[in-house]
């Protein structure tokens, strides 16, 4: 008696080999029809004086078609035995999903965890994209807002400004001579805005927390996964049955 994960790591070997061996026995069987052929052909002159030209030709053949069938059979029934025995074994091979020592839930199918390992790492991709509130800006949690919504502690002030011109008078005027006066543009506060904001995006260290459960629940599954891969195997085989239906 073997265990789960000896079958999964001899699948991939025997499913490789078996599927050379099938393809090599298409194109034997499409493409070289003479390897199912042997002749023998021989020349025999009645002219004496012909005798030199008699020649005798044979070609051996080299495989049968039978035998080639057999050959694919062969790695075949090696191949879906094991196939018929993990999944047999599947049917068996359950564990617990324990996080942070706690067990979150029992008795889960092995291929369930293979499953949630890769749909696990797709949902991080999306907690991955969350979007994290500004640095620099002190935010206060204000749930009247609604849930998880952010609001800035202090307003944001900003000066609304206009142009204007500015003079200074640098000499009087007198009798004979008019004033002289300097004229410069300026920008000057004609006003003030004040954003209050609110925000729903998440700190940084929420947003790193969830994305660390969700390494907690990778790691989870795969520890899972190696203790219900240790299922002893349940033998039985269905290659030979496949194959002795289809040859005979």
């Amino acid at each position: 008696m073997g265990k789960m994960h000896e079958i999964l790591a001899i699948e991939t070997d025997q499913e490789g080999t078996f599927k050379k061996v099938r393809e090599e026995a298409i194109v034997t069987l499409s493409k070289k029809s003479d390897h199912f052929i042997a002749f023998q052909k021989s020349l025999e002159m009645f002219d004496e004086a012909a005798k030199q030209e008699n020649f005798v030709e044979q070609k051996e053949m080299v495989t049968t078609v039978k035998d080639k069938l057999s050959y694919v059979a062969e790695h075949g029934i090696r191949y879906f035995d094991v196939v018929f025995q993990k999944e047999r074994t599947n049917q068996i091979a359950k564990a617990d999903l324990i996080v942070d020592g706690n067990v979150l839930a029992t008795d889960l199918p092995a291929t369930f965890l293979l499953g949630m390992e890769t749909k696990l790492k797709n949902l991080r991709e999306l907690y991955e994209a969350i979007p994290t509130l500004a640095p620099g800006i002190k935010w206060e949690l204000d749930e009247n807002l609604g849930r998880g919504i952010y609001q800035s502690r202090t307003p944001d002030i900003k000066m609304k400004t206009a142009k204007t011109f500015q003079h200074k008078v640098l000499t009087q005027p007198t009798d004979k001579h008019p004033a002289q006066i300097e004229k410069w543009e300026a920008q000057v506060n004609v006003g003030k805005y004040t954003v209050t904001t609110q925000c729903s995006m998440m700190t940084p260290a929420e947003k790193s927390r969830l994305i660390g459960n969700i390494d907690k629940l990778i790691q989870g599954c795969k520890q899972a996964r190696q203790r219900a891969n240790c299922a002893e195997i349940m033998t039985g085989n269905i290659g030979k049955i496949i194959f002795d239906f289809i040859n005979t």
